[in-house]
């Protein structure tokens, strides 16, 4: 809880900036370890308190909660309690801005640093066009930079950034049409070590930015 507060305390006071230090990506494939939501929290459709501790597949540790007050989200599923265009059955958290939560970010920390980050996300107006973002942060808390995605009406899209330096936290967030940030992210994809096919498909930047960091944790990872 303490890593989640301290993101929140360094985006308020606006410690940092958002420099342009990450590579976006809308390509799920390019991470090689995911959090399922609902083997996390059991997609109930009830309201968890904020934040929660999650553990992906390889068994990396982090948290995950809304930025703001620390307001509880909810746990829901694409299909049951979810009417959108994720993929079928996928766990969501769902930042409850329709209740009246806010801020509405989504933010998730890392107990260790990471390649790159990223989610399904989709606006909760099914009818409305909007904007998608993620934002990377490094170990201090400071903004790596953000990369925004413009989405049609009823489409989830995945969304994903690659830092210039170790990742330690993510934050989701999107802008509607109207001005709404109601939404919900999806599974929750993370990149550790580069697997071979994803650094042919990540291009030479990212090549070179993962081979710096491939060095850099030489013995750790």
């Amino acid at each position: 809880m303490k890593k989640l507060a301290l993101l929140l305390f360094c985006v308020l006071v606006g410690l940092g900036s958002a420099w342009g230090g990450v590579t976006g990506t809308t390509n799920p494939a390019l991470f090689n370890d995911y959090v399922d939501w609902c083997v996390q929290y059991g997609c109930t459709g009830g309201q968890l308190p904020s934040p929660q501790s999650w553990t992906s597949q390889s068994g990396i540790t982090g948290e995950v909660g809304l930025v703001g007050t620390l307001q509880g989200f909810y746990n829901l599923q694409q299909g049951v309690s979810w009417f959108g265009g994720f993929p079928a059955g996928m766990g969501l958290v769902y930042n409850g801005a329709f209740f009246g939560n806010t801020p509405t970010q989504i933010a998730t920390t890392f107990d260790m640093g990471i390649l790159g980050a990223g989610a399904w996300i989709q606006d909760n107006y099914l009818s409305d066009t909007y904007t998608a973002s993620i934002e990377l942060f490094d170990s201090s808390y400071q903004s790596l930079g953000v990369y925004s995605v413009a989405v049609a009406p009823g489409t989830a899209i995945f969304i994903g950034a690659f830092g210039s330096s170790p990742v330690w936290a993510a934050q989701f967030d999107i802008v509607d049409q109207y001005g709404y940030e109601d939404f919900a992210i999806g599974e929750l994809r993370l990149s550790t070590v580069p697997e071979p096919s994803s650094l042919l498909l990540m291009g030479s930047s990212v090549l070179g930015l993962a081979g710096v960091l491939r060095r850099r944790f030489k013995g750790v990872l």
